[in-house]
């Protein structure tokens, strides 16, 4: 490949490793400001909040899409530059905190978003029926959930904000 395609080709691999890591943690930033709209509106109102919650989006696809995009462009650049990023201390950072972000999605976020979406089953069902009891557990439960989803929310941003360091800076 001559230079001019291999700078073509470059440069759309940044574009697209940009919207994927932006895709990533935009759809965490929105994710996490809806939860936070939920907690708020399930203090005055849980009917309300629960089905307002029912309605949203599957936000995991675009987090998904970003993944594919973001590793496609990655690997792509690793390839036209033959790997030398590779061997920088910031890019070690990076790749390890992108594997951290991945795990802790798909096991501590999908594992939340699991128990909210159980309790608020629970809690639909409570509606029809008196259980005072059970709602008390509940309410505890969600209390666990909430501190937890905050907890993974600010961990997964605070990641996103270092990539997002590192990729500028890129000291060595």
């Amino acid at each position: 490949m001559n230079f001019l395609a291999m700078q073509t080709l470059f440069q759309i691999a940044l574009i697209t490793h940009i919207v994927g890591i932006t895709l990533m943690a935009g759809t965490t930033l929105v994710e996490y400001l809806l939860t936070k709209r939920f907690w708020k509106l399930y203090a005055i109102d849980r009917s309300r909040a629960i089905t307002t919650n029912e309605d949203g989006f599957n936000f995991h696809l675009l987090v998904n899409i970003g993944v594919i995009l973001l590793i496609l462009s990655g690997v792509t650049m690793l390839v036209i530059f033959q790997g030398v990023f590779a061997k920088q201390i910031w890019f070690q950072i990076k790749i390890g905190l992108i594997i951290i972000i991945a795990i802790n999605g798909a096991v501590v976020g999908r594992r939340q978003d699991v128990k909210l979406k159980r309790l608020m089953s629970l809690e639909k069902l409570n509606f029809h029926q008196s259980d005072p009891l059970g709602q008390e557990n509940r309410k505890e439960d969600f209390i666990r959930v909430k501190h937890r989803l905050n907890l993974f929310y600010i961990s997964q941003l605070l990641m996103f904000l270092t990539i997002f360091t590192l990729s500028v800076f890129k000291f060595n």
